[in-house]
């Protein structure tokens, strides 16, 4: 049986998708929440991942806008 402050702590926690997912098409990833999953995030390591993550989704999307005929600076 689990603790209720544990239990509290998990079911506060977002469980976000699998990095495979994001990978495979970032229009599909909640943009949003993955940045609030880096601001928030304690733990250097993880942090460090999720704002690659952000980065990494953000740019694919860019490139994806920049590359639709029609597209000028």
């Amino acid at each position: 049986m689990l603790n209720p402050s544990v239990l509290k702590i998990v079911e506060s926690k977002k469980v976000l998708k699998p990095i495979a997912e994001m990978l495979a098409d970032p229009w599909q990833v909640d943009i949003q929440e993955l940045f609030e999953a880096f601001v928030n995030e304690p733990g250097e390591i993880k942090r460090n991942l999720y704002d690659s993550l952000y980065t990494y989704i953000l740019q694919k999307r860019q490139e994806n806008i920049i590359n639709r005929p029609g597209f000028v600076i």
